[in-house]
């Protein structure tokens, strides 16, 4: 199986760099909380969209928002700040016991379609060894082992790494391109126990984000490689005053309704919004197609749905502000569709005040 290098989504509402479609793995980064973990219960179900595949096996989780044994980014297994967002999930890997992740795709594959299948994976501190390989599993139907031994059967995606996943405290980003054979409407993700040569022997703990499955329309867009990409995680640090446009935001289209996808890159915002008491302004842009009244309406319900997400967690309202601009700050010419893509956006603005 071949991997992929990364590149950018630059998606800008409801538009995806060329070749690609929206993500079908519903909150990718684990940012949607059913329970907050706790050290008597940190398991995976602590997510609405995320479950552990092995019955006697529950998976870990980790939130910014929880206690020091199961947080962000102080955990019992070490530290690590999160690729995107405030959470990430945890699989044991081991001798005799083996965890995995699994979660219900948005929409069923259909077949013979090509897929970009993307995740990241960070060995944890407290690790004796390193596994050799990941895999990705795509099933019709929830999948439940009873072996807490492993899942016994050959992934669809297979990403050896002989030396082992060794890095601590940085992400490694794996792609590769999957071709459905039709109705896959789940995915497990992990060490899959199928070959006893393979089978591990030793202790480690590996964190893992922004899980992602979006249909290729075009395989010019993709470039090929044979390794996977090593990425340390960036502080987010906009700089006072200047407008930066939000990127990976998405709303129902014609609409002001946030989708889940949008979480990750709202929640590195959130976090800097805690750690500094500044204010910010939030303006929404639309490109020139349609009515200025109406463009002007959508953006500025758009720029209030971000707002609100602030608000929502955590950020007091008195440090925010909104405003709409529809069509009249374009920052590209909108007699190309390219230029259409980059004036749909929404952008933040900090101020000291």
């Amino acid at each position: 199986m071949k991997i992929l290098t990364p590149f950018l989504l630059a998606c800008l509402f409801c538009i995806s760099f060329p070749g690609l479609s929206q993500n079908l793995v519903p909150d990718s980064s684990f940012e949607i909380v059913h329970r907050m973990p706790q050290k008597r219960d940190n398991a995976l179900a602590c997510t609405k969209n995320w479950l552990a595949p092995v019955l006697n096996s529950a998976s870990d989780y980790y939130h910014r928002g929880s206690s020091r044994h199961c947080g962000v980014p102080h955990n019992i297994f070490g530290r690590q700040q999160p690729h995107s967002g405030d959470a990430y999930a945890g699989i044991c890997v081991r001798t005799g016991f083996l965890e995995y992740v699994q979660t219900k795709l948005t929409d069923t594959l259909t077949a013979g379609q090509d897929y970009l299948v993307e995740f990241y994976v960070s060995r944890a501190e407290r690790s004796i060894g390193s596994a050799k390989e990941f895999g990705v599993k795509f099933n019709k139907k929830m999948t439940w082992a009873l072996d807490e031994g492993g899942i016994q059967e050959q992934p669809n995606i297979d990403f050896p790494k002989p030396k082992g996943y060794k890095n601590k405290r940085k992400w490694t980003k794996l792609s590769a391109v999957y071709k459905a054979e039709g109705y896959e409407a789940t995915l497990i993700l992990g060490y899959f126990n199928y070959d006893k040569k393979k089978r591990y022997r030793g202790f480690c703990h590996y964190y893992i984000d922004d899980v992602s499955v979006t249909p290729i329309k075009s395989k010019a867009d993709t470039l090929v490689s044979t390794k996977p990409e090593e990425v340390v995680t960036k502080p987010f640090e906009p700089v006072t005053g200047e407008a930066i446009a939000l990127r990976n935001i998405f709303f129902v289209t014609n609409k002001s309704e946030l989708l889940p996808e949008s979480f990750p890159e709202l929640n590195k915002l959130v976090s800097y919004l805690k750690e500094n008491d500044n204010f910010i302004e939030i303006s929404g842009h639309t490109d020139n197609t349609g009515n200025n009244d109406q463009n002007k309406l959508l953006s500025k319900a758009r720029a209030k749905a971000v707002a609100d997400y602030l608000i929502q967690n955590g950020i007091v309202k008195t440090r925010i502000s909104y405003i709409g601009y529809g069509s009249f700050k374009p920052i590209a010419s909108n007699d190309t569709d390219e230029g259409k893509q980059q004036n749909r956006r929404v952008e933040f603005t900090i101020n000291k005040r």
